[in-house]
């Protein structure tokens, strides 16, 4: 059976502190692991103006580690009281790999993302605990014959899909995973400096040119002469015309479609609206809230 569709608390990244609620009383319902990881910051590098991509490696038995593409952390940092709540943006078999996992943080003035980006160094330990159950479990869609996938992301909310983007196309290229027939990300930005993991996006469009479409639409960004890869829309955000476009696209293939939504929650009301408009069953529309 195909998930439902249900409202998801956790952060990605957003500025917490203008909300009457933390991360883990917004969470308090949802899976997540007992076990905390120890780990350690190896690698610190500057994504965009405003976003930080983290890299850890845990300091203890890393077979205690383990999570699905889509899963967030409970982040316990040295002196902050309050717990941080960010989605992982790498993926199970990167980790499998490199025994590494990575967050990408966006700044704000919330006591943990603050933390990371002023005071964090090379070396530094925190603790992780995972959770969360806005997922791509790879065995489950196979039971559930899932061959189309659209996933669609405004601004941070990228950091969850693309861990799920990215484990898929690593599970074709390692041919263990070969039911996916076509994915679309529909990616949503205010200026194209605010756009994340844009060169990986496109890394694994042109890896994956017959598996993969990418739309990318900047709110505030005038076109500009020089040319940039993938397909751009300038002043023009995610609408139900584009949506009912896409999904008329995949008409033939709404029993065996699945759609990740991520993002502000006034885009993803809309957005999963006009999906179900569309006629997208709402059993497979997901999303987060955050």
């Amino acid at each position: 059976m195909l998930q439902q569709e249900q409202q998801r608390g956790v952060i990605s990244g957003k500025n917490e502190s203008k909300n009457k609620t933390t991360h883990l009383e917004r969470t308090n319902h949802l899976e997540r692991q007992k076990i905390m990881i120890p780990s350690r910051i190896i690698g610190i590098e500057q994504e965009t103006p405003t976003v930080k991509t983290f890299k850890f490696s845990p300091t203890s038995s890393s077979l205690q580690f383990s999570f699905l593409p889509g899963q967030w952390l409970d982040v316990f940092l040295p002196n902050v009281p309050i717990v941080g709540g960010f989605s992982l943006t790498s993926t199970p078999q990167t980790f499998t790999k490199t025994k590494t996992f990575e967050l990408a943080i966006k700044y704000s003035g919330h006591p943990p993302a603050k933390w990371l980006h002023e005071q964090a160094n090379i070396g530094d330990e925190i603790n992780a605990r995972v959770g969360g159950e806005f997922v791509w479990n790879s065995s489950k869609e196979r039971q559930d014959q899932i061959g189309h996938v659209i996933f669609i992301a405004g601004g941070v909310g990228i950091n969850p899909l693309i861990s799920m983007l990215e484990s898929i196309c690593q599970d074709e290229e390692s041919n263990q995973y070969e039911r996916i027939k076509k994915i679309i990300l529909l990616y949503s930005v205010r200026t194209f400096s605010e756009l994340l993991f844009y060169k990986r996006i496109e890394g694994l469009q042109q890896q994956f040119p017959g598996l993969l479409e990418c739309k990318y639409f900047l709110t505030r960004d005038d076109p500009k002469d020089e040319r940039r890869d993938g397909e751009f829309y300038y002043r023009q955000r995610i609408n139900k015309e584009i949506l009912t476009n896409v999904v008329e696209k995949e008409k033939e293939h709404l029993e065996r479609l699945k759609c990740f939504v991520c993002g502000p929650s006034a885009m993803e009301d809309d957005v999963i609206k006009w999906l179900k408009e569309s006629g997208v069953d709402e059993k497979r529309v997901l999303f987060e809230k955050w």
